[in-house]
Parts: C-alpha cells; sequence; structure tokens
C-alpha cells in the first residue's frame, strides 16, 4: 500500500494558485492603462477556458463528496451551475467582440491568448467547440430547474 506524500497532495494546489495567480497578473495589466483596455477576442476564449476547466473540477469534486459529504456536494454543484451560466455569457460576449485585424503575414495581430488553436481553423471555433461540448455535460448533469434556480436556492442539497 502506497501513502500520498505531502508534496502530491500540494501539487494541485499549487497549480490552482498558479493559476489565480496569472488571472490576477492578467487582471492587473489590462486595467493599468488609463480607461482599461477593451477585451479581446483572445482574452475572452482564455477566460472562457479557465471556467470550463473549473466546470470540470467542480463537477468532480461534486462526485466525489456525493456519499459521503452530501451538502458539501450540493454546494460544489450550485458553484459548477453558476460556472456554467458565467461561461455562457463569457461565450456571448466573446461573439460580440471586435474581430482583430489580421497582419500581411496573415497572423493576428495582438493576440496572444491563443495557445490551443488549430492551425487550420479560426479562433472562433476553439471557443465554440469548447462550448458546445461543455453544453453536453451540462444537459446531462442539470435539471433546468437547477439553471433557473435563486443563488442561494440550494436547500435540496442540505441535511439536517
Amino acid at each position: 500500500m502506497t501513502t500520498s506524500s505531502p508534496l502530491a497532495e500540494r501539487e494541485p494546489l499549487a497549480y490552482l494558485t498558479a493559476a489565480t495567480a496569472g488571472i490576477r497578473h492578467h487582471t492587473r495589466t489590462t486595467t493599468s492603462l488609463p480607461g482599461g483596455r477593451p477585451a479581446t477576442r483572445g482574452h475572452v476564449d482564455a477566460l472562457h477556458a479557465h471556467l470550463t476547466a473549473l466546470h470540470a473540477l467542480l463537477g468532480r469534486l461534486t462526485e466525489q463528496t456525493r456519499d459521503e459529504r452530501p451538502a458539501q456536494s450540493g454546494h460544489f454543484a450550485a458553484a459548477r451551475t453558476r460556472l456554467w451560466q458565467a461561461g455562457e455569457h463569457l461565450h456571448d460576449a466573446f461573439h460580440q467582440a471586435p474581430h482583430t485585424p489580421v497582419s500581411d503575414s496573415g497572423a493576428p495581430q495582438d493576440e496572444t491568448c491563443e495557445q490551443d488553436i488549430a492551425p487550420t481553423g479560426p479562433p472562433f471555433l476553439t471557443i465554440c467547440l469548447r462550448h458546445l461540448r461543455t453544453s453536453t455535460v451540462v444537459r446531462q448533469q442539470t435539471t433546468p430547474a437547477d439553471l433557473h434556480s435563486p443563488l442561494h436556492g440550494h436547500a435540496r442539497h442540505r441535511t439536517s
């Protein structure tokens, strides 16, 4: 039988801490200019990717805690639902953002947040495909009532 080391237990936390620090840095840099800087499609795509990853993580936490800690699992499920709703809004915001001008070489200008875009497809396919994949999961795991419940209206998840 192997035991988990303290380092192995802290490693996921280190990744989450680094991701949070990256988001804080991005927030500071985009708001450091007078009047701020409008979000580009690449920035919105990257934010959507973060929310989608958090949605998946909360889904796993919901499943892992369901039997032993149902009240905690209910809160994870509610948070996962709210992340989905935020992702919906980011997806819509992406489609409202102006297209980035293209340079003479055909590369997008000042788009630095598009690491996972396939070279054969336009940037909008990345966020749309990710959003469709997540939509499928949401339809399988969430009821319409959950999607439209008030923020703190998850009494059915509580145990007495």
